[in-house]
């Protein structure tokens, strides 16, 4: 498919390759090959299930030792609210809502839950301030939540949303996240936002440190728009705009593998915006991240003890204790051969390592911990069900004898034991990115997707999965998750 001197222009005004753009346009002709899952990683095997001592062992050490450290908490918070309003923008587009909310009557038992619980959503009292909830017509009263004239709810990240309300106040996951950093990540934070929304959250960070006299040092990035991707319709031709110009799209949360890899911290912690809870729940929260936290620190310290004795002093390794950190860790395995043994050690121990929290199946979203086939080996990943062939029964079989899912709550290790940072781009499996179903101009295309952040972005570093309870993750997908008990104080 030539490409126009305009295009070329385009392609340089966005840091983007003409090799990428071709290979993006061989990818939508042959597909992403499906992972081959070898079991799901299970409480013995592949997932370690930790006592009650060892638990407290490793917050002591975590708070005796993370000093020694920089640490920060990555959050990724570009997402506007829209699709968390999905039910709502669908009511007021097919619904007849000229009656107040509580007469109106709803086909859909989501919308019913969403009018009875009016009172219980913490944003309802600034809501109500815009008139009566109760008394307006329904269609005024949501457009008083969602649209831009009235609170935005519609359209506003959802960093600056009300999720709680705690001691006569709401707060919002902004607010979480900052209390978070301050018990376990050294009041550093770094946010991954939309550049439209950064003087927004600037002020509240500003006006949230005022107020509660936090000293706390944060950071921004955006999405590069060299990670966007092109799009393409059914016959696998570029989509264009109005303009003539080939149409970007942004690629997926894979693409802050870029952001991560522009962070220096020794230990990043990782969790989403919306995944918070009330201040009743936080000390456990704090808890569990002091856990893995310290966890990390434990075995990045023998990671970078190994590093240095294949660098310095190959003859005073046990390559039978070697071997034994490997597989009990990460299922590694060295050859017998001993200078075999020593490339392949070089090889599985110079990359990045992550501690990732897993939690107990109960059905909410999120990939989950698998044994897959990866480069002739047995590799722990993470796995979203588009990685795998659900014409396969088998394949099919073995991702719903799943016992636990991704909640992504990790803290990950980027340097080697001199302090130099892994380039991160190294270790992204390409071929485990996504195509996925979307429309432009009221027509179907296909988006490419890269390789997730914690899935193939991830793909070739060292993983260990920690279980977690379930209490500890509470996401926000959408506004009737306000109302479980995990989201009222």
């Amino acid at each position: 498919m030539p490409l126009e001197d305009k295009d070329l222009k385009q392609l340089e005004h966005h840091e983007i390759e003409v090799a990428e753009v071709l290979q993006q346009l061989e990818r939508f002709r042959q597909g992403f090959r499906s992972l081959n899952l070898i079991r799901p990683a299970r409480v013995g095997d592949g997932i370690i299930r930790l006592s009650a001592e060892a638990r407290n062992r490793l917050v002591a050490k975590y708070e005796e030792e993370h000093r020694s450290y920089t640490v920060e908490k990555f959050v990724p918070a570009s997402g506007a609210a829209t699709r968390m309003f999905k039910m709502l923008f669908e009511l007021l587009s097919s619904e007849k809502l000229d009656k107040p909310l509580a007469e109106c009557v709803f086909e859909t038992p989501e919308a019913r839950q969403f009018v009875s619980g009016l009172e219980r959503f913490a944003f309802y009292e600034e809501w109500n301030a815009m008139g009566s909830v109760r008394k307006l017509d329904g269609r005024t009263a949501l457009m008083n939540l969602l649209n831009v004239h009235g609170l935005g709810y519609g359209s506003k990240p959802k960093a600056l949303l009300a999720f709680h309300r705690e001691r006569e106040q709401s707060t919002n996951p902004l607010f979480t996240h900052v209390l978070e950093s301050l018990a376990y990540s050294q009041s550093r934070l770094h946010f991954t936002i939309s550049e439209e929304h950064r003087s927004a959250i600037e002020a509240e960070l500003a006006f949230l440190s005022k107020q509660h006299d936090w000293q706390v040092e944060y950071t921004f990035s955006y999405q590069k728009p060299s990670t966007d991707t092109v799009a393409v319709d059914l016959e696998n031709q570029l989509i264009r705009g109005a303009d003539g110009e080939i149409l970007f799209r942004p690629a997926g949360h894979g693409a802050l593998i870029q952001n991560l890899n522009a962070r220096k911290a020794d230990f990043i912690f990782i969790k989403n915006i919306d995944n918070v809870c009330p201040l009743r729940s936080l000390e456990q929260h704090n808890y569990y991240k002091k856990v893995i936290g310290g966890l990390a620190i434990e075995i990045t310290r023998e990671i970078h003890r190994y590093q240095r004795l294949l660098d310095e002093e190959l003859d005073r390794i046990d390559w039978i204790e070697l071997t034994r950190f490997l597989n009990d860790n990460f299922g590694h395995y060295l050859p017998e051969d001993q200078p075999k043994a020593g490339s392949v050690a070089r090889t599985l121990l110079f990359r990045p390592f992550r501690v990732c929290a897993m939690v107990p199946n109960e059905n909410e979203p999120g990939g989950g911990p698998f044994w897959v086939e990866l480069n002739g080996r047995e590799s722990l990943q993470i796995i979203e069900s588009a990685q795998i062939d659900k014409k396969n029964a088998d394949q099919l079989a073995i991702m719903n004898q799943s016992t636990h899912f991704n909640p992504v709550d990790m803290v990950v290790s980027r340097l080697d034991y001199r302090g130099r940072p892994y380039e991160l781009n190294d270790f992204v499996d390409l071929s485990q990115g996504f195509i996925a179903q979307k429309s432009h101009a009221g027509n179907p295309i296909k988006a490419l997707e890269l390789p997730g952040l914690w899935n193939g972005a991830m793909a070739h570093w060292n993983t260990l999965f920690v279980e977690v309870p379930a209490e500890t993750f509470n996401p926000v997908k959408t506004v009737l998750d306000l109302l479980k008990s995990s989201h009222q104080a």
